[in-house]
């Protein structure tokens, strides 16, 4: 979650959540307009927000370390985890001390990373070593804040709101626009991703499958399709020989045989008993 400025004759503050779907991407959820960023504006944003989504369960929220942010997200979703954007952080390390070393920005970027605590201990008392003020900094502030060792909950690998900040990239020439402008603007741009990917979706739905023989099929995809041999483990796209990894004619085929999982299709090397 992020606010950003409004640029044109009405100046405002917009203010907007996003989540990341199953395919990794974008998905806005929530957005608001309000004369400035306060405690009240987060607080109504929030509640609103919580009207739709209600209580998730493993609900882990993104942002920087703006108090009004801090507070609200306590009173409205008591139960959800508030973590640091990394990207923040390091930007009020530089704003604090001044412009970072190269070698300090990689040790703060791989504390935020370390899977280990065994490796954060390492590269903290590097940073000890060589910016003392910066540790002091950065021990004012709880772990499990802003590293992804000491968070005792699930942060999917986000350590930044990069991805609200993308959303700000594209608001860049619409947040000149008039309020309803805006909002038409928000409405229309978030029609078109959904029925963008609803319609990725329904063309992989929209396969269809026959059977040749006993083990072998063939699969309709809308283009050149695809001939799929069990018994040969082979396919005509020719992506199951080269990679080693189901295409997706192979899991067509596998789902009209009402077989749930494909990871026995994947060559020995990508197996974990390889591994």
């Amino acid at each position: 979650m992020d606010g950003a400025h409004l640029k044109g004759k009405y100046k405002g503050t917009i203010l907007h959540a996003v989540i990341m779907d199953g395919n990794n991407q974008i998905l806005h959820i929530g957005y608001g307009i309000f004369p400035i960023e306060t405690t009240d504006s987060w607080a109504w944003f929030l509640e609103k927000l919580h009207e739709c989504i209600g209580d998730v369960e493993g609900l882990t929220m993104v942002t920087d370390r703006a108090p009004a942010i801090v507070v609200s997200i306590q009173n409205v979703f008591p139960n959800a985890q508030h973590r640091l954007c990394a990207f923040h952080l390091i930007g009020n390390i530089v704003h604090t001390f001044g412009k970072q070393k190269k070698k300090t920005t990689i040790l703060f970027w791989k504390l935020v990373r370390a899977y280990k605590t065994t490796e954060f201990e390492f590269y903290w008392g590097r940073l000890r070593n060589i910016r003392d003020d910066v540790a002091t900094y950065l021990s004012q502030i709880p772990r499990e804040k802003w590293t992804i060792v000491y968070c005792p909950t699930t942060r999917y690998d986000y350590m930044t709101s990069n991805s609200v900040e993308s959303m700000n990239d594209i608001l860049n020439k619409a947040r000149k626009l008039p309020i309803l402008p805006l909002l038409e603007f928000f409405r229309a741009l978030m029609q078109k991703w959904f029925y963008k990917r609803w319609i990725a979706a329904e063309g992989i739905q929209g396969w269809s499958v026959s059977g040749v023989d006993n083990t072998t099929y063939q699969v309709h995809d809308f283009k050149s399709g695809g001939i799929v041999n069990l018994r040969e483990k082979t396919c005509s796209s020719r992506y199951w020989k080269l990679t080693g990894l189901s295409c997706g004619h192979v899991i067509m085929v596998l789902m009209h045989l009402k077989i749930d999982h494909c990871g026995h299709m994947a060559i020995d090397a990508y197996k974990i008993e390889t591994y």
